[in-house]
Formats: structure tokens, sequence, C-alpha cells
């Protein structure tokens, strides 16, 4: 403050007070030009503390980033979050860590639930559906399903050929009819009837439910369950007979499909 007052007496022509102070002995009188650069820096300080608080400095901070202050010291941002735990925010991380435990534990418990109640379900419709087929094999409750044509993939419901398909995963032959050939054919005609008797047959177990009915012999030697197709009370197996495409079987040998005029 003595820099100022001196400098404030030069200022206003007093210079034997500015050169009593000086040659007292207590301190020489600073320079014209330390005063001058005093007083500068601070009218320049005075001018810019409004300016300072005017300022929003969360506008001056990049986008997305985001410092936690005073509890610890903490910068999110949109790729992570960084924090240095201490001091004031102890607790504060110490909630933290409970909560997102709390949180990992309760995601766990309810996936491990879902699961369990998807596997639960399934092995309940798999078990229904074993139900149902042991039923329409029995000749009991009439069935009905959407069949396609047997591929590569696992066969649940498909056709075979005119005279076997698969249903529920249980392999069925029509036991009162015989079908050409499809795997393989033995000549192209049998090929063109197998395949048009194949879809033929397609058409009508698709068509609405229909009855499975047991004869005397359960499987043949392949393993195929033997059953009649029929609905209300008709066999299917004979409508196929009748449009030329199958032929009626009873056992035993059957008579091979690639002769002149057969087709």
């Amino acid at each position: 403050m003595e820099y100022v007052f001196d400098f404030m007496r030069l200022l206003s022509g007093d210079r034997a007070g500015a050169t009593r102070r000086g040659g007292s002995g207590r301190r020489p009188a600073p320079g014209v030009l330390l005063q001058l650069r005093l007083v500068f820096y601070g009218v320049l300080l005075g001018l810019m503390v409004p300016v300072i608080r005017q300022i929003d400095w969360a506008a001056l901070v990049p986008p997305g980033l985001k410092v936690e202050w005073p509890s610890g010291f903490g910068i999110a941002w949109p790729a992570g979050h960084l924090r240095v735990p201490g001091g004031w925010s102890k607790a504060a991380d110490a909630a933290a860590a409970d909560a997102s435990s709390s949180a990992n534990a309760a995601a766990s418990a309810a996936s491990t639930t879902t699961g369990a109640l998807a596997t639960a379900a399934g092995v309940a419709s798999a078990a229904s559906t074993a139900a149902a087929a042991a039923s329409a094999l029995s000749g009991g409750k009439a069935v009905s399903a959407r069949f396609t044509i047997c591929g590569h993939a696992k066969r649940i419901d498909c056709m075979v050929d005119g005279d076997t398909f698969w249903m529920a995963g249980t392999k069925i032959r029509i036991a009162d009819i015989d079908t050409p050939e499809t795997h393989p054919p033995r000549c192209a005609s049998e090929a063109r009837a197998g395949k048009a008797a194949t879809l033929k047959m397609q058409a009508l177990l698709n068509a609405g439910p229909f009855t499975l009915v047991p004869i005397k012999r359960d499987v043949d030697r392949y393993g195929r369950k033997l059953r009649i197709v029929e609905r209300d009370g008709k066999s299917l197996g004979e409508a196929l007979v009748r449009t030329g495409l199958a032929r009626r079987y009873g056992g035993g040998k059957r008579a091979p499909w690639c002769r002149t005029g057969w087709f």
C-alpha cells in the first residue's frame, strides 16, 4: 500500500513527501515504472473481476464432459466414467458400489428366473405334444398338424412320400395303400407319380383333423407305426387310390410301379 501512496503523492506533485520517505532510511521509493505497472495490473484486475463473474464456465467445458466437485474427483464423458474416490465422497462411493452390486445381483436373478421359466415352458410344451401324439397313435382323439415336405432338417411334421409321413417326430406308414417310390424312384414315370402322390396326400392331411386307426401290427420291420388315416370314418388312402396315384395294399410283396401302361 505504501507504494500506492507514494505513487499518488507523485501524481499530486508532492515529490518531497515521496523523497522524504525514501531518505528516511526505511525503504527507498519505488521507481515510477514499477508503480505504473502496479496500477495497471490493479485496474486490469478490477475490470476483469465483473467479466469473470459473468462467464458461463459450463459452456466452455467440452460437450459430454462433466466434472464432479467437491465430492471427491470425477470426470464423466460419453465414453465412460473416471472417478478417484476419497475425501468427502467416500460415503457416496460406498453407496454407489452397493447400489451397483445390488443391481447386478438383481439382473442375474432375473436372468436365471427367465431362463428357468423358458425351460419349464419348453418342457411343458414338449410333454403336451408327446401326450397328444400318443393319444393320436392309439386311435383316440382326432389330431391335426401342418405338414411340409421333409428335407435335411429334423423331421417333426413332414411328408416322406405318398404313403409315409412324420407327425410329432414319429414316422407313420399309411397301412392300407402303396404309392410310387421317391427315395429313389426306379424310373422317370415313377418319380413324377411319386411326387404327385406326395403332394396330394400332403393336401389331404392339411385339410383338417384326422384319426390314426391302429391295425393288428403296430410297427413294420423299419420301425414305422402302421396306421390307417381316416377323416369322418373315411380312409384318406382310399381317396388317393381313386385319383390313380396309389393302390390298395394289405401287406406282403409290393408290385413294381415301373411297367408299361401303369401310368
